[in-house]
Formats: C-alpha cells, sequence, structure tokens
C-alpha cells in the first residue's frame, strides 16, 4: 500500500437546550496527524481467590492518520517493547504489535484492507529471542486472519459513532437504527453507553463504553500461562484448553475536535475451560485481562 496514513477527523459541536446536551460527530479533517500510542496490558488468572499477574506488556507506537475524500487511512509503527512476566514474547496479539508497520483503509467503519501481517512469522516471530520449540508454536498458532480480526474490531469499537450523540445516555437503540452494531466474529455487543465529556491531558474527549461478550475456541497461551506459572495450575498441565467465554467492557475516549482517540481501556473477564483428554474430566478457571492503550498527539 502507498504511504497513506488514515486520519478520521471530529468535529464535535455541543448543543445544550431545554435540558438536553449532544454532540455531533461527523468525519472531516484532511490534514495527517501523528499520535504516540502507550499500550500496555495485564494478563493475569485466579489462584483461588487471588489475582496471580503473570504477564505485564509494554509496546509504543506511533500512529499517523490521514482521509482522502471518504477514504480513511492509519499507518501504526513500532517504537519499542518493554514487556515482561510470564509470556512477555508469546502473546500472537501483543506480538501483532511489533509489527515494524501495519496499514489500515477504512470507509467510515468498514474496513476494506489490512496490509502488515502478511510476513508476521519472518519479521516479528523469528527475531524475538525464545527457544525454537516457542517460536514454532507461536507461528503454528497465529493465523493472518486472526491478526487481522483483532484491528477490525479495534477500528469498528472506536468508530461505532456518527451523527448527533446524546453525551450522557444509553445509545444501543440508536446505533440499531443506524445498523452500526453488526455482529463481529466471536463476540457480540450487548450496550453502548456514553458518558459525557472529559478533560484527559488538555483534550476534549468523548467517552464511551462498549459492553460485549466474546467467545475464544481455543485459548492457548492464557491456559499455559495459568498452568505454568500458578501453584494451583500445576496439576492441571495434561489437560487441554478447550474454549473461553468473556464479559467485555470497552472503554473509549475520543477527541472532538480531530477523532483522535484520547484513550482506550479494554476489561475482559474470561471463564476458561480445559479437559484431560484421557479421562475425560473438565475443569474451568477465571482470567482477568485489561488492555489499556494511551494517545498523546507529537
Amino acid at each position: 500500500m502507498a504511504s497513506k496514513k488514515w486520519l478520521v477527523g471530529i468535529i464535535g459541536a455541543f448543543v445544550i437546550s431545554c435540558g438536553e446536551s449532544s454532540v455531533f460527530i461527523s468525519y472531516n479533517l484532511p490534514v495527517p496527524i501523528k499520535a504516540e500510542v502507550f499500550s500496555q496490558s495485564n494478563y493475569a488468572t485466579m489462584d483461588g481467590e487471588y489475582e496471580q499477574v503473570g504477564t505485564l506488556t509494554s509496546i509504543r507506537l506511533t500512529n499517523e492518520y490521514s482521509q482522502n475524500e471518504d477514504m480513511l487511512y492509519l499507518e501504526r509503527t513500532f517504537i519499542s517493547d518493554a514487556s515482561k512476566g510470564y509470556l512477555k514474547k508469546s502473546y500472537p496479539s501483543e506480538l501483532a504489535l511489533r509489527t515494524p508497520k501495519m496499514t489500515l483503509t477504512a470507509k467510515g467503519m468498514k474496513v476494506l484492507n489490512i496490509e502488515g501481517y502478511e510476513n508476521f512469522d519472518s519479521v516479528v516471530v523469528a527475531k524475538i529471542s525464545i527457544p525454537d520449540r516457542w517460536r514454532k508454536q507461536i507461528s503454528r498458532m497465529t493465523r493472518q486472519i486472526d491478526l487481522d480480526r483483532i484491528e477490525r474490531r479495534r477500528w469498528e469499537v472506536t468508530h461505532l459513532l456518527s451523527g448527533e450523540i446524546p453525551l450522557k445516555s444509553n445509545i444501543t437503540d440508536l446505533l440499531k437504527s443506524q445498523g452500526r452494531l453488526s455482529p463481529m466474529p466471536n463476540a457480540q455487543i450487548d450496550s453502548v453507553v456514553t458518558k459525557g465529556i472529559k478533560k484527559i491531558y488538555e483534550r476534549k474527549c468523548l467517552e464511551y463504553t462498549v459492553y460485549l461478550q466474546e467467545k475464544e475456541p481455543f485459548p492457548y497461551f492464557i491456559w499455559e500461562q495459568h498452568v505454568s506459572s500458578v501453584k494451583s495450575g500445576m496439576p492441571f498441565k495434561s489437560y487441554h484448553p478447550k474454549d473461553a467465554v468473556y464479559q467485555n467492557r470497552y472503554e473509549v475516549a475520543l477527541d472532538i475536535e480531530n477523532g483522535i482517540p484520547c484513550l482506550e481501556r479494554e476489561f475482559k473477564f474470561g471463564v476458561h475451560g480445559m479437559q484431560n483428554p484421557e479421562t475425560g474430566d473438565s475443569v474451568t478457571f477465571k482470567s482477568q485481562i485489561s488492555h489499556e492503550r494511551l494517545y498523546s498527539k507529537l
């Protein structure tokens, strides 16, 4: 893809009359804008009543945004990594952020094309310092379609709002009437609630929360972390992971002047299944996963 960078601009105007408050959101900003992104994730599982933090990722990126008529572009560039913990170099969704460049093309909230993960094995996995058996495992369990899906979902969740939006309201029905709550692979949005305007780093940002449910067919890496780094998980090393169901709370804050996110926070509370292949015995464990991305304009 040519070195285009997307920018979705949001022109926000407050309308306050008769006790009502709303903001009008539209995509229109012709000037490219850069933002530095600090992405941090926390992967923990439950050992009885106690949360056991296994992996903490910490990654810096730059996002460059631009627009050409109704086409929107994002170009993301990896800067550095300072992750730590048991699987600091294993989670595919985190390793994806180490891709040197990822570009995304969209029309509104509809993603048309993603480039950057075609050579994920050679440009990312092959270069991390881990044993070859782990590297082969990551490659075997990571598909480009799954990495693309993560980017599509992030884009769709952060581009749900369009038109006049109440500042503090449950806007689920409004978004449904606009056809903006289409089903996502392995996930279903339950509701969307706006929280109003909040000042974040001197920027006026519209906050909203997306509540959704998610299923993961084969959550291998969180299972590996649990049985290998949590004492109570040791007896289950001979088990195989089955599936996981998450209750998610996805918080977004958008700069009302230009559409660049001020921050994103995602909290995932999961129940994971695993089964003994010989006896058929099944058990579950719980996880708490959080993702936070802070944006600062350059």
